[in-house]
């Protein structure tokens, strides 16, 4: 099916929204609503990430002038990941259960990339609209008279919300028009990255950062990946074979090593911090030096102060499955 039908839902929604959302439908016709994402260059965001445009518009080394980012955590239909508002989020998905559900979708889908993620993360930090959210059980810690509407329990308490149940202060745009809970509700998985034994691995091409979104991630396939022989140690970015400490810090606490100089495609693929006042987002890293890792970001409902879009984990297996982690699929027109 063409992806991008004209129907009188598409119409309707890029009415609303003054054409920054949009319905595009998988192979299946299940229409997802999206968020159009515009290029934008690195030195429009800080010195410090570099030049040139963002990683997550070069696609095997050409640039391209937008993607499209699900505006809500998907759902799973008819065993493909869906975008739409006012339903619980999908969750008790192994990351190679939710790669699986967004490539079903058709060509150029794809399961959410870091490098994306960090495009609309750094997006927010320089335009002043890092988005809350429920990270508090259904509210949000530093604004506790903002709500979701509830879909699941935890415990006696409010855990999950409904896909874009909060105020225009839980988009990552400030308005109901751009991409909602990314800080808590649920952990989303990421592509395009993962840590071997601590060892920080990112997918390109020549040592350079891409969104290569159809590049293979299976456990030991390294075709596609870039080595960047650095990894998380403690609360450092160390030059090592592997890690020999776990990271449970602030996001923003993360630094080289003496001697070690961290690349700036770290800071654009939201690896290491760009500034300082990241509203306490955390970093985990995984206990085991030897086994793979695979990111989640943004929290869950109960992840509190330590939620948000700098928020990063790195302790999960490819097979691992929980109520609190969930998905998105993204499109890149092929």
């Amino acid at each position: 099916m063409e992806a991008f039908v004209v129907d009188s839902y598409r119409r309707a929604v890029e009415a609303a929204s003054g054409g920054k959302n949009t319905v595009i439908r998988d192979k299946n016709g299940n229409p997802s609503v999206m968020v159009v994402i515009p290029k934008f260059k690195l030195e429009d965001i800080d010195a410090s990430l570099g030049t040139g445009v963002h990683p997550a518009f070069i696609v095997h080394g050409k640039e391209i002038p937008e993607f499209y980012y699900p505006k809500f955590q998907n759902i799973v239909v008819n065993g493909c990941g869906v975008s739409q508002p006012g339903v619980d989020p999908a969750v008790n998905v192994s990351f190679d259960q939710a790669r699986a559900y967004a490539m079903a979708k058709g060509p150029g889908w794809h399961l959410s990339s870091n490098a994306e993620w960090a495009a609309l993360a750094l997006w927010s930090w320089k335009n002043g609209t890092m988005p809350r959210g429920n990270n508090n059980f259904g509210c949000d810690i530093d604004a506790p008279y903002e709500h979701g509407r509830e879909t699941s329990k935890d415990s006696n308490r409010t855990g999950r919300v409904a896909t874009g149940s909060g105020p225009a202060s839980w988009y990552h745009d400030g308005t109901p028009f751009g991409v909602a809970d990314m800080n808590g509700n649920v952990w989303e998985w990421q592509d395009g990255f993962r840590t071997v034994g601590g060892r920080i691995w990112v997918v390109g091409e020549d040592g350079v950062p891409m969104n290569n979104f159809d590049t293979q991630n299976t456990k030991g396939n390294n075709a596609g990946w870039i080595d960047t022989g650095l990894c998380y140690n403690g609360n450092k970015i160390t030059k090592d074979a592997k890690a020999t400490a776990n990271c449970d810090t602030a996001f923003e606490n993360i630094a080289g090593a003496s001697g070690v100089t961290v690349p700036a495609y770290f800071k654009a693929l939201a690896l290491a911090p760009v500034a300082t006042g990241l509203k306490g987002d955390h970093i985990w890293t995984g206990t085991d030096f030897t086994d793979e890792y695979i990111p989640i970001r943004g929290g869950d409902w109960g992840t509190q102060a330590y939620a948000g879009v700098f928020n990063l984990g790195v302790t999960y297996v490819r097979s691992h499955a929980h109520w609190n982690i969930g998905f998105r699929a993204a499109y890149v027109p092929r």
